[in-house]
């Protein structure tokens, strides 16, 4: 049978009105009501050819694409003949690649998918990944399945070694995680000889927090006695973060414990820079090879407002690839989007801010 028609992009919309958008398009009900469960700063595209259908997406500001599931729609059979079906596999995903051919890199996600849709990933250049780290939470969500996902990447430029990945535990550890991420980076594991837990990442949050997070001086400090080179960067003295919330402790304890992670952060060596900073700081770091911890609003990645820190390992091009931590299960989102993101340095420096009394930024440079 020939096939003479294009793939059909079509966008959906985040809300309570996707499910439905989905159903019309024919997506069967099942899948419809799990990818409707999409965050709010997510951008996604449907994309139907001959009965298939394949979502793709990605968090807004990220310059990368991800296709996060396929199925056949309701009410049409075409998919019955195995040859016919790859080959719209293998149509569907070029789609996805000409429609982003600055992207630096695509990856997939699959599950209980068909071996014809692995076996079209791998004919349009993609990899599996293997292991990657510590990439799950200590609660499985069973409606989206996160044990059981296969992650696959494809590189539109030089390929670039991917380093050990680390989910957060609990909600207030994204600075430890990107620690022990940092911590496995610099010290030359490779993902399969990672497998963090909720222990390592609580010794290292009971170190570094004067609040409920952490602040940059103490996590420093935590990696200073685990043999790194470190430098704190901020744009000025006291604590950044969890200065106007509620927490157990009283703003003047917290501004005690940040002044001792300060002396400690310094008496093993630490350096840091306090005054204004500018994107070539970062930029000039991880041209030398060299990653950071970076605080961001994580607003500007998930529409989420809050403080939160995440790890940059590498840089391709005008992109900056990061780990983040944090992926948010209840919309779906699995680890395959959070690891080896990749973000305009433009945009993570105009992410790279939090404002609590005043604006202000805070990195982390581990150097190797």
């Amino acid at each position: 049978m020939s096939v003479t028609h294009a793939p059909i992009a079509t966008a959906i919309l985040p809300g309570d009105s996707a499910r439905g958008q989905l159903k019309a398009l024919g997506v069967p009900d099942a899948h419809a009501t799990r990818w409707a469960a999409m965050g709010p700063a997510a951008s996604v595209t449907l994309w139907t050819y001959c009965g298939h259908a394949l979502l793709q997406a990605h968090r807004a500001t990220s310059g990368h694409r991800t296709i996060t599931d396929v199925c056949l729609l309701d009410g049409d059979d075409t998919g019955s003949d195995g040859v016919e079906s790859a080959q719209s596999w293998e149509v569907l995903i070029r789609a996805v690649l000409d429609a982003a051919p600055g992207a630096p890199l695509i990856k997939a996600v699959t599950r209980d998918t068909s071996a014809l849709f692995e076996e079209a990933l791998r004919s349009g250049g993609f990899t599996a990944t293997g292991a990657v780290g510590s990439p799950l939470s200590i609660e499985e969500h069973d409606e989206h399945g996160h044990a059981s996902v296969r992650g696959w990447v494809r590189w539109n430029v030089p390929p670039v070694t991917i380093p050990a990945y680390a989910r957060q535990k609990t909600e207030f550890t994204c600075g430890p995680a990107s620690a022990l991420m940092a911590l496995a980076h610099t010290g030359g594991e490779t993902p399969d000889q990672v497998s963090h837990g909720l222990r390592e990442e609580m010794e290292l949050w009971r170190e570094s927090t004067y609040s409920l997070g952490v602040g940059p001086y103490g996590l420093a400090a935590a990696l200073a006695r685990r043999g790194r080179s470190v430098e704190v960067l901020v744009t000025r003295e006291g604590p950044i973060v969890g200065l106007t919330r509620a927490h157990a402790a009283s703003p003047a304890a917290r501004r005690a414990i940040h002044r001792q992670h300060v002396d400690e952060a310094r008496a093993l060596g630490v350096r840091d820079r306090i005054g204004d900073h500018d994107l070539t700081v970062l930029r000039a770091a991880l041209e030398e090879g060299h990653s950071a911890i970076v605080l961001v609003d994580l607003e500007e990645l998930n529409g989420e407002q809050t403080p939160h820190w995440i790890y940059v390992w590498g840089l391709t091009g005008e992109y900056a690839l990061i780990h983040d931590p944090w992926n948010d299960e209840q919309f779906g989102e699995t680890w395959v989007e959070t690891w080896a993101e990749a973000i305009t340095l433009e945009q993570l420096w105009e992410s790279a801010q939090w404002e609590e009394e005043e604006t202000a930024r805070a990195f982390i440079l581990v150097r190797r």
